[in-house]
């Protein structure tokens, strides 16, 4: 009620300031008609007729109702149509109502000097206001953090005019800088472009910047380290706008400014998705992804649920993770059909019930135990889990003609030498193999480690890091393949899509990347210095552990795909699909309880599984 008492005060101190106005405008033009006789010709009822007919349009045509802090053109518009039509009905009141003997000549003058004094009225509110705006700004400037923007293009000048636009925004900028040389010194809504990268240490010490933000979402990784070698890292924070394929669409670019991750240092080139067949596949189909609570699966699921799926159906066991992610899914997609199953895929009995009740079309395979050192500790969880649960989710798919099966496979089935490794690549052959026999178009998707997974060594060291311990690294020549978790998944989908059936797809992970490096970019990521604050320890190769990856595909004889990032691998493994008939002993072994003669039978299932020790030496050798 106060509100409202409040808004009609405003408009009545509004229409009495229109009064104001007019009221001199009046004055204003006899004087200039008549000089030093204007008394004479003036009467104060002119005026009083004009301001009854004033305020009735007023009151009809509300125009007093908008702000005059931001007029705008229409605003200009309405006014100069109500003086108009205020003076139209004046006449009208003189000719017929004999009103007054008002002098005709005058009403040419009087009407510029009505609308002049009515829109000066406004503008010197506004300029005040905006003055005063101004004023509080520069007051709160005083404690913000004096800002950097690298990039005068598209995404630099979206947030700058995002920063003008938001009162709330807490960072002062104070210019920007761009490698074009025909942008030095171009003004840029407000702000001056002072040079080009190298320009920064100077421009540092001169305006006190404490943080520079990347506003280049297509830089690579190289640049990116170019860029920190200028910076001193321990005054100045360097933030990054995400490329274009991490950019929400419809968000604010200002809320996605962000930490410098290290994926963004590795290079990776953009990962083009032919979105449109992606999309035919999957929408209005029922989709169900197993493992769908850990970090490939819980991805997928992301990104499946953008192409509108009739059902998504998530299982996995651990009952948090896929609990938060249904919420996110849910927030996100309030439309998508979602459901959440808790479940083991070694229970054959409940993935049956699951397939029946919900008669998917696309199994994405997901689940599965990862990691290496524990699966050689435990060989046969391995066996169990990521053996005959997949046999189980392989041997439904194909009883409930499921359209596609997608399994994620690793790098790590490349000439095994673990027991992780070994697993997968059984599951490969099974894939192989069922697709043989299947209606169902069976597929296997092999890529390396993935940055940013619960079983990465980055949530290790990050760890690790915050703690101040000393970073550990198996070996200093140790190395690895590496890609982002969303890049990886949306291989994955479109690989699924594409498949005839029977592939196994390989995704391209560009240039391996030694895990010494790795470490040293995240502590320099964090501000500190090695040697000084944190120290990096070798501690020796862990059972099963490669000192390099292979490669996931020979380039010459790999089959290249329409995504110059997917490749179907060419293997000749005929033979080798004939050692499926050893899962018998392998159940056996299992049930009985032998788990030290499990590595025994796994060799004569995959005959590319060497111990480890002797692949090190060699390459070593090499």
């Amino acid at each position: 009620m106060r509100m409202i008492k409040d808004a009609r005060t405003r408009h009545i101190i509004k229409l009495f300031l229109d009064m104001l106005l007019l009221s001199s405008a009046f004055v204003f033009s006899f004087i200039i008609k008549f000089e030093g006789d204007w008394g004479k010709y003036f009467k104060i009822k002119y005026v009083l007729h004009f301001l009854f007919a004033y305020i009735i349009l007023n009151l009809v045509l509300k125009i007093n109702l908008k702000s005059w802090r931001y007029m705008d053109s229409l605003d200009v518009f309405n006014i100069i149509s109500t003086v108009a039509l205020s003076n139209i009905l004046y006449v009208l009141g003189i000719v017929f109502l004999n009103l007054a003997k008002f002098p005709m000549g005058l009403f040419s003058l009087l009407i510029i000097f009505e609308i002049g004094f009515l829109l000066m009225g406004r503008y010197i509110i506004r300029i005040k206001r905006t003055l005063m705006s101004i004023q509080r700004k520069r007051k709160c400037e005083i404690d913000k953090t004096r800002v950097l923007i690298m990039g005068a293009g598209e995404a630099g000048e979206a947030l700058l005019m995002e920063a003008r636009k938001n009162s709330d925004f807490k960072l002062q900028i104070i210019g920007l800088i761009d490698d074009d040389p025909e942008k030095k010194n171009m003004i840029l809504h407000g702000k001056r472009v002072w040079g080009n990268r190298f320009d920064i240490p100077r421009l540092v010490d001169e305006f006190d910047i404490r943080e520079i933000i990347i506003a280049i979402p297509t830089m690579r990784g190289k640049e990116i380290k170019k860029v920190y070698k200028l910076i001193d890292t321990e005054k100045v924070e360097v933030k990054i706008l995400p490329g274009y394929n991490e950019i929400l669409e419809g968000s604010s670019y200002l809320n996605q400014i962000r930490n410098v991750k290290v994926e963004d240092l590795l290079g990776r080139e953009i990962i083009d998705v032919n979105s449109k067949e992606v999309a035919n596949g999957i929408e209005g189909k029922v989709v169900l992804i197993t493992g769908g609570a850990g970090s490939i699966g819980s991805e997928l699921s992301r990104q499946v649920a953008k192409y509108n799926p009739k059902k998504l159906i998530n299982i996995d066991l651990n009952e948090n993770s896929i609990y938060f992610l249904e919420l996110e899914l849910k927030r996100k997609h309030p439309n998508l059909d979602i459901i959440s199953e808790i479940g083991n895929i070694r229970e054959k009995e409940k993935m049956e019930y699951l397939f029946k009740k919900y008669r998917p079309n696309i199994v994405f395979h997901a689940a599965a135990h990862k990691h290496v050192p524990l699966m050689e500790h435990n060989p046969e969880e391995a066996i169990k889990n990521n053996i005959f649960g997949t046999k189980n989710i392989i041997d439904l798919s194909d009883k409930y003609e499921v359209e596609r099966f997608v399994g994620v496979s690793t790098d790590k089935a490349v000439n095994p030498t673990n027991i992780m490794g070994a697993t997968k690549r059984v599951v490969e052959m099974l894939v192989e193999d069922k697709d043989t026999k299947s209606k169902t178009k069976f597929i296997a998707v092999r890529f390396g480690n993935v940055l940013g997974s619960n079983g990465s060594v980055i949530p290790l060291f990050k760890k690790l890091i915050n703690e101040r311990e000393n970073i550990t690294v198996t070996h200093p020549e140790i190395t690895r393949y590496f890609m982002t978790i969303p890049e990886a998944a949306s291989l994955v989908i479109e690989a699924g899509i594409m498949s005839k059936g029977g592939e196994v797809f390989i995704l391209d992970m560009g240039e391996s990347v030694k895990i010494m490096d790795l470490a040293k970019n995240l502590i320099e990521l964090s501000g500190l210095t090695l040697g000084e604050d944190i120290d990096i320890e070798i501690i020796g190769l862990r059972p099963g552990e490669k000192l390099y990856e292979e490669l996931l595909y020979d380039v010459k004889s790999a089959k290249k795909t329409e995504n110059k990032k997917i490749y179907i691998a060419k293997l000749d493994d005929k033979n080798e699909m004939d050692n499926l008939v050893y899962l018998e002993k392998l159940e056996e072994k299992l049930n009985s309880h032998e788990y030290g003669r499990l590595k025994e039978i796994m060799k004569k299932m995959v005959v590319t599984f060497k111990e480890p020790e002797e692949v090190n030496k060699n390459n070593c050798e090499k």
